[in-house]
């Protein structure tokens, strides 16, 4: 048991004695006076275990065990799933080795680990091809203003 459970406790038996107001109780452990009447009429009917918590030493529902976590980082350590990125290693996972896990889970499973997913990568340069520049400066603007106002491309020689 806890300090908090061993203090709430004495404070919750004291209030069943007696010897402590519900009051004094509830602004000590800054709980509503309707907690503490709950938490009395349970001390007197299950006891100790009152002040503990239904959840204390369980694990959460989305807990993973040890064992599946070694599992999994040995997996994609193998040779099999090693060139696999998260996602792809993922759905390799659920389809060949019937583990069924999350994405935010398993990236943070891996990279707890020292795992860096495989990215796409570009190439170095540029990405584009860029136009050629024009033999006079503004020789691109008044091709513009030609084509608006010789559409047909008038020979004006």
């Amino acid at each position: 048991m806890s300090k908090e459970a061993l203090v709430k406790l004495a404070l919750i038996q004291g209030a069943v004695e007696g010897k402590y107001t519900v009051n004094d109780v509830a602004v000590r452990l800054n709980l509503s006076h309707r907690r503490i009447k709950q938490l009395k009429k349970a001390f007197r009917e299950i006891g100790e275990n009152a002040v503990i918590h239904g959840n204390s030493g369980r694990h959460p529902a989305n807990y993973k065990d040890e064992k599946l976590k070694a599992k999994i980082i040995a997996l994609k350590n193998s040779e099999l799933y090693k060139n696999t990125n998260f996602t792809h290693f993922q759905e390799l996972l659920a389809e060949r080795e019937n583990i069924q896990i999350g994405y935010t889970t398993l990236s943070r499973i891996l990279k707890g680990a020292g795992i860096v997913s495989k990215k796409k990568h570009r190439t170095e340069g540029r990405r584009f091809r860029r136009r050629e520049r024009r033999k006079a400066r503004g020789e691109m603007l008044q091709g513009v203003i030609y084509n608006i106002v010789w559409p047909n491309n008038y020979n004006l020689k």
